[in-house]
């Protein structure tokens, strides 16, 4: 029962989260909902820059590595 019981409560909670995500933005305003996707575009932002950056630096040490 050890990984079964894991996938099991794993996928119990990947559901609930999910029921309980749709409800909340079901009783968003519209202008709720806007401010929550503007938000999202902006983590989105950071995180893209974020990964560019790590991508440089990797690159930058690889080549280093490299000579």
């Amino acid at each position: 029962m050890g990984g079964d019981g894991s996938e099991f409560l794993q996928r119990d909670f990947s559901e609930t989260y999910e029921r309980y995500h749709v409800e909340s933005l079901q009783n968003m305003s519209k202008q709720e909902l806007v401010k929550e996707y503007l938000e999202l575009e902006k983590c989105l932002s950071r995180m893209e820059e974020e990964n560019n950056r790590l991508r440089m630096e990797s690159k930058k040490h690889g080549g280093e590595a490299a000579e």
